[in-house]
Parts: structure tokens; C-alpha cells; sequence
């Protein structure tokens, strides 16, 4: 099974001025927004006839972080512009696979169903999603779909991308004038950033949740154009010379102390607060986290490139993204509806994107969009600007059993940052998981 995202190269000309994105919650945890809609997912979710047409359902999670009633608000105007109606099913992002695949199963499935990357792959397997172009979606919205095996199944509504962020107060103190735009530049300040007692750069390796091993590592090597994948899409680690050459920035960073101490048991959540304490220099984390830093005089940044690299940046995201249900009875009118999401019933009209983005301090995927960042902090509007020269990536999307391949990745990679694995060896262990994921 190949997997890509069909994505444009760069966020200009259609995004620049029509992305409508608010990138502030990369499935952050947020208040109830199910405001008494159905949460049950184990209603029958066949469309019925309503007075006015037909009913929908929609299974996700973005109502349990958005202001609460904020999407009730969207379905409730969609109803009185088309006559629809869309039931919404909310649950905590944690619970929604299960509501999902237990849908599957026992024909209670919705129609229309948030996905998480890293379940595209499985979703497909079990025949869960349907081809979107087929059902209806028009691909022109959207500036990046996901596809399996030459099908288009999966669409985001929100990127939530993974800037660097910069601790200010910590590089003046310890005499770094400038912020790093390379790797010598990065390891030097890390060096400097050491020697003036604090810790430089948080690299979270923890696997309870192993996803530095994808937004830290991962980001900080896709910045340079260095990927896991071959031109042909296929993972191709072992005997890979630029991931040989990311990894021994970071064992360079170890050797050197420049790594946050505990790195082999720190959480994403951990990590975040402790830049917002201001115990670090240098982190990569979603920009939907800025808000935590009130108290840090910071700047957020694309991520420094290897020595040399001229190239587009590549910049690690995840994403807000739906599908249709195989299963449904009204796919048509379900990607009349995703349709809506990114680009008004006229599709000229971004507002429903724009304004989720704005809201959860997101990036539209729409190419219709315009989002208003007007009142979120200057480093996201700064940000955003490096945002739409660069594209956005992350190659473990559609990756199967991706959380399993994920850990076994980064507990190897401790391994050789601690000197207990050779290099080669660790990238040939990497292609052998990630061969054995496709099977």
C-alpha cells in the first residue's frame, strides 16, 4: 500500500491571501463543545429524512475543543442555508477511533468522520472510507488531501504546523545574537546556551506518546529537505546518508549536553511546559501551544536547515481532517458538506475554514480562506508569513500500526544517542520496522 499526500509544493499564490487557518490547538485538550448533541456513537448514524431533507451524522472530536456550542453553530447555519441537518457525535479525541471502528462494525458507523493521520492507513484496510472525489468533494478546495494507492480518502480542514520556538531572554544571557538558521549556528548557540548553565534545545523521547521521534526529529530534518522516504515513495531509511547526517546533529547535541535532561522520558506536554517555564532555549511544538508562553519572551521560527540547504522547507504538521463513511447512504450530501467546511456553498467562500482556524490558532487547508489573525500574538502572524513559503509534511500520515513503528524507532534512537547503538544499525532496524508496518 503506497500512501502520499497530495499536497502544493508551496503555500503561495491560492493560500497566501486565501488561507483561512487559526492554528492554536493541534488536538489540544479543550472544553466540552457536544452542547447537547448526541455523543453516543453507537446510534444508528443511516441517514434519515428530516421536514427539511436529509440528516447526517458526524462523528468527531473537535467540539470537545472548540468554545463550546462553536460547532453546533456551523451545523446549525448549514441546516438553514441547505435544509440538512448534521448530527453531531462528540467525544474526546482519545475515544473517537474506538466510536469509529466500533461504528464499523456493528453498521452504526456516521457519515461523515474526523481522521487522525495515523489512522488512515488501518481505516482504508478495514474498508472503512470512502473515495471523497467519488462521493462528490471537490479537490480544488483543499490544498492537501491524503491519498492511498492513487485514492483520495482523507481531507484537512485544519493544519496545525510545528514551528521553533526561541527562548529570547536565555540566548541574550547567554550571548547568542542571533537565532540559529543552520546547524552550525545551531550547535554552537547550543554549546553557549550549556556553558551559561541552562538547558539548550528539548528533544522529547519519551514513549507514552512517541511523536518526538516524528516532530522534533522528523521536523528538524524534513526543514532540510531530508526524508524516509525515496523519490518513489517508498520508506527507504537503511542506508540513508542525510538521516545519518540528522541523527548525528542530535548525537552532536547529546555528546555536547545541549539535550534537555530526562530526554529519554519526556512527553510532548512536559516538553511544552517547560519551555513556557522557561527552562529551555530552544523547542519544536505546535504553534497551537503559543498561548502557554505568556511568560516567555520567545519567538517562533521554521527550523534551522543544514549547512548549505537552499531548498523549500519542509514543516512538520498534523491536522483537522475528515472522511466519508463507505457505509453511508448519503455520501453526496456528506461531501456537500466537507465541501461547505472549506469552501461555503458557493465555494468562493472560506469563512467556515477561516474562522475554525482562527479559533484554534490553526492554518486552513482551504485554498479559499482567509483567515484573520489579527488579534493572535505577533509570533504567530510572523510565523505564519515563513508558513506560506514553505510546505507542509509529515511522512508517518497513513503509515500503518504508525504509534508501534514510532516507539520502536525512538527507543533505537535513545540507544544511539546514548552510544549503545551504532548508527547504520539503527537506521537498518528503522527500514526493517517500517517495512514490516506495510505488510
Amino acid at each position: 500500500m503506497k500512501f502520499r499526500t497530495v499536497a502544493k509544493k508551496t503555500f503561495s499564490a491560492a493560500m497566501v491571501g486565501t488561507m483561512v487557518l487559526s492554528l492554536a490547538a493541534c488536538g489540544g485538550n479543550g472544553g466540552s463543545g457536544d452542547s447537547g448533541s448526541d455523543s453516543d456513537s453507537g446510534n444508528d448514524s443511516k441517514s434519515e429524512s428530516s421536514s427539511d431533507g436529509v440528516t447526517l451524522k458526524f462523528q468527531q472530536w473537535w467540539g470537545a475543543e472548540l468554545p463550546e456550542g462553536y460547532l453546533d453553530e456551523i451545523v446549525e447555519n448549514y441546516e438553514k442555508e441547505t435544509g440538512v441537518k448534521v448530527e453531531l457525535l462528540t467525544a474526546p479525541w482519545a475515544d473517537t477511533k474506538t466510536a469509529i471502528t466500533a461504528g464499523a462494525t456493528n453498521n452504526t458507523i456516521a457519515d461523515i468522520i474526523s481522521v487522525d493521520g495515523a489512522w488512515l492507513s488501518e481505516f482504508v484496510d478495514m474498508g472503512i472510507l470512502a473515495d471523497v472525489e467519488a462521493a462528490g468533494f471537490d479537490s480544488s478546495l483543499a490544498s492537501d488531501v491524503w491519498e492511498v494507492d492513487g485514492t483520495k480518502y482523507v481531507i484537512p480542514v485544519n493544519n496545525f504546523a510545528y514551528p521553533m520556538y526561541v527562548n529570547m531572554d536565555i540566548l541574550e544571557e547567554a550571548g547568542v545574537a542571533e537565532i540559529p538558521t543552520n546547524w552550525t549556528e545551531l550547535t554552537d548557540a547550543c554549546k553557549k546556551i550549556t556553558e551559561a548553565g541552562h538547558s539548550a534545545f528539548a528533544l522529547n523521547l519519551g514513549t507514552t506518546n512517541a511523536n518526538g521521534i516524528q516532530n522534533v526529529f522528523g521536523g528538524t530534518g524534513w526543514a532540510s529537505g531530508i526524508k524516509l522516504k525515496d523519490d518513489n515513495g517508498e520508506y527507504k531509511t537503511e542506508g540513508n546518508e542525510d538521516l545519518a547526517e540528522l541523527a548525528e546533529l542530535f548525537k552532536q547535541m547529546y555528546d555536547d549536553g545541549s539535550l534537555y535532561p530526562g530526554m529519554s522520558t519526556l512527553e510532548e506536554s512536559e516538553m511544552t511546559s517547560n519551555f513556557a517555564a522557561g527552562n529551555c532555549a530552544f523547542t519544536l511544538a505546535s504553534a497551537a501551544t503559543m498561548s502557554q508562553f505568556t511568560d516567555v519572551n520567545f519567538e517562533a521560527v521554521t527550523v534551522p536547515s543544514r549547512d548549505g540547504f537552499t531548498g523549500e522547507k519542509g514543516i512538520c504538521y498534523a491536522s483537522w481532517a475528515v472522511g466519508i463513511s463507505e457505509a453511508s447512504e448519503n455520501k453526496e450530501e456528506a461531501a456537500k458538506f466537507v465541501n461547505y467546511l472549506l469552501g461555503g456553498l458557493d465555494g468562493k467562500d472560506g469563512s467556515v475554514a477561516a474562522g475554525l482556524a482562527a479559533t484554534m490558532s490553526a492554518f486552513p487547508n482551504s485554498t479559499v480562506a482567509e483567515p484573520d489573525y489579527s488579534d493572535a500574538p505577533e509570533q504567530f502572524q510572523s510565523f505564519y508569513e515563513l508558513y506560506k513559503e514553505g510546505y507542509v509534511i509529515n511522512e508517518y500520515i497513513g503509515l500503518p500500526n504508525a504509534s508501534d513503528v514510532m516507539t520502536s524507532m525512538t527507543n533505537d534512537l535513545v540507544l544511539y544517542l546514548e552510544g549503545d547503538l551504532e548508527c547504520d544499525a539503527m537506521l537498518k532496524n528503522w527500514q526493517g520496522y517500517l517495512d514490516e508496518a506495510g505488510k
